[in-house]
């Protein structure tokens, strides 16, 4: 099997002895939003509207909903794309990488990822929008 395979028997590994493994949905949106932090060109957005690096301590998890079942992960995304991206490449980028690290991280797969573009800035509003 490759390693970038979901491998059902990791997660099973995790209950052992009557004892559980459990993630909370809070935990998983902190690894998606530093996830995203290295993806360039695509902001998370704030529920004020504006855009922030992806730092998820910086506003708990704004613009990440997920929801964390036993063994799979689901993720809603609220993003601003920086003029000039490409809206599809940049998708797949953050896709790939959140199911990477999702899974290196806590043995869970992510079975979806949506995400929804709400606005598009020009490349100098875009980072002073970061830099807020």
């Amino acid at each position: 099997m490759e390693n970038n395979e979901f491998n059902q028997d990791s997660v099973e590994l995790v209950e052992i002895n009557n004892s559980k493994l459990t993630f909370d949905e809070q935990v998983i949106a902190k690894i998606v939003g530093m996830a995203l932090k290295n993806v360039d060109g695509v902001a998370l957005v704030r529920s004020g509207g504006g855009a922030f690096s992806g730092i998820v301590g910086r506003n708990s998890g704004a613009g990440i909903n997920v929801e964390v079942g036993e063994t799979e992960v689901a993720v809603d995304l609220r993003l601003i794309l920086e003029f000039g991206k490409n809206a599809r490449e940049k998708y797949l980028e953050l896709k790939t990488l959140i199911e990477s690290q999702v899974f290196s991280m806590t043995g869970l797969r992510v079975v979806e990822v949506n995400a929804k573009i709400e606005d598009v800035l020009d490349t100098e509003d875009f980072r002073a929008r970061l830099d807020q």
